[in-house]
């Protein structure tokens, strides 16, 4: 293929080209994806406080609820585009890597305008907040999460540094979800409210968000330059004498992935385990505390509702945090799937504790704890389980199907996101139900559900037991090109 803008050596990767090294996990999958996901953790989780001090529009009614709800479909759509783009992408530095590179302008730029509002008429606000969210939403973070996820199955198939890449590779979104915005950002927050004006509220708001802003574009700097796709570079050639890989139908791709089980399987988990995340996350969180903690005495101290969330989430985030360490050595150990279903059994186990009286501090503590071991496999090992699926596939079908695949996981993770905040609220809010009852549901009873039938599912799931004699059978092939 001719190399093109992408072969400038400027452009290049500095990472070695055979072996995943220090400096490549360090820059390029965790520091860079860090600086890239705290700022699109914040900007999704924390838009619409934003948005809110602007009292006109709160009193308007229906816009604030309107927009994620609308903004899902063109969400949905541009994940599906940009995953099908990136599958027919060819470069010579890689299918992910230059959408990486391309997401840091457009995060940049979003991050940005979508908190610099003009002090125009309501409308010409309202349109401003539609346009630029979507900008941010629908545009420059699908191009970034579908390339970025895609990182870990394109880096190698020594199946020893894909695992441990994959635990590297979630770091930064466990810390992006937990320490910075559950952490960070409500301290921060503190800072921004205690201004004396709401013009300065929102100044405040625009220099913290612009600051986020420019740490992305960093990060995706970043990434880009301190990764490698190895498995793409096996097509790659200079030499414009040889023919050009040959580029898959997406409608193709769609076909060899659905036929197979361990496909769907990947698909389903990420679908219950995403809701799961979003119906325990930080909304839910917090109704729940104000529906049970609400003035609760702690360690004989009198607090609020968002007093205790924090500490729950401080102190059961530390089994998540302590992960890192030994997640891939256990996965190692006793199989990627065979973890991953551990930890659906413990977070069982930690709802049923929590369950048992979700009144009593202690119980929930303890519960919780549970609850944070069990999340371990599922943010640190699933990824490399996607990437051996993948492997598989392209073993029995003779070519890759990364991007329709990232397509459809990204298109999930955008419905579940948009969805699950809405379809709680449904329920909350209808009247048909106790508010406790349904909190108490959604925050802790969902993930019974959901979690035992993956461990049905799961069980299915035997993609480790000949990924070695299917990457040997891949390497044979390209051999006998």
């Amino acid at each position: 293929m001719k190399p093109g803008i992408w072969g400038s050596p400027l452009l290049n990767s500095r990472t070695n080209k055979k072996t995943v090294t220090l400096p490549e996990m360090i820059f390029g999958y965790f520091l860079g994806p860090l600086l890239v996901l705290a700022m699109t953790c914040v900007v999704s989780t924390y838009y619409l406080t934003f948005y809110r001090t602007y009292d006109d529009i709160v009193s308007q009614g229906t816009f604030l609820v309107l927009l994620p709800l609308i903004s899902v479909i063109p969400m949905a759509l541009s994940n599906i585009i940009v995953g099908i783009i990136l599958g027919k992408t060819r470069t010579v530095q890689g299918k992910a890597r230059p959408f990486i590179l391309t997401a840091g302008p457009l995060l940049l730029v979003s991050g940005i305008v979508m908190f610099v509002i003009p002090y125009l008429s309501m409308g010409i606000r309202m349109a401003w907040m539609a346009i630029t969210y979507n900008l941010f939403a629908a545009i420059a973070n699908p191009i970034y999460s579908n390339s970025h996820y895609l990182m870990v199955s394109l880096s190698t198939r020594d199946l020893d540094q894909r695992g441990k890449l994959s635990v590297v590779a979630n770091i930064p979104a466990v810390a992006g979800n937990g320490l910075v915005s559950s952490i960070l950002m409500p301290a921060v927050l503190g800072w921004i409210r205690s201004a004396p004006s709401n013009d300065v509220v929102q100044n405040r708001w625009q220099l913290v968000m612009s600051a986020f802003a420019i740490a992305a574009f960093i990060g995706c700097l970043l990434e880009y330059l301190f990764t490698r796709e190895r498995i793409t570079e096996e097509n790659i050639t200079t030499d414009t004498t040889e023919p050009a890989e040959e580029v898959i139908p997406t409608a193709t791709q769609l076909k060899a992935a659905a036929s197979d089980k361990y496909w769907w399987i990947i698909m389903i988990f990420y679908f219950l385990y995403q809701a799961g995340v979003m119906f325990k996350g930080g909304y839910v969180f917090n109704i729940f505390c104000n529906d049970f903690f609400s003035d609760a005495v702690i360690f004989g101290q009198t607090m609020g509702a968002e007093g205790v969330q924090s500490i729950l989430a401080l102190i059961s985030g530390i089994p998540l945090a302590a992960g890192m360490v030994f997640a891939w050595p256990v996965a190692n150990k006793i199989g990627k799937r065979n973890f991953v279903i551990v930890g659906c059994v413990v977070s069982i186990i930690g709802s049923v504790i929590c369950l048992s009286n979700p009144g009593n501090f202690i119980v929930v503590l303890i519960g919780q704890t549970f609850k944070g071991f069990s999340s371990i496999p599922g943010a640190y090992i699933m990824m490399a389980l996607f990437a051996d699926v993948l492997d598989h596939l392209e073993a029995k079908h003779g070519f890759r199907v990364d991007g329709i695949s990232m397509s459809v996981y990204s298109t999930i993770l955008t419905v579940v996101n948009g969805l699950a905040v809405a379809f709680f609220n449904l329920f909350y809010d209808g009247g048909h139900f106790a508010h406790t009852a349904v909190s108490s549901f959604f925050f802790l009873g969902f993930e019974i559900i959901a979690h035992g039938i993956l461990i049905g599912v799961l069980l299915l799931l035997n993609v480790e037991k000949n990924i070695k004699e299917e990457q040997a059978l891949i390497a044979a092939r390209k051999a006998g090109k």
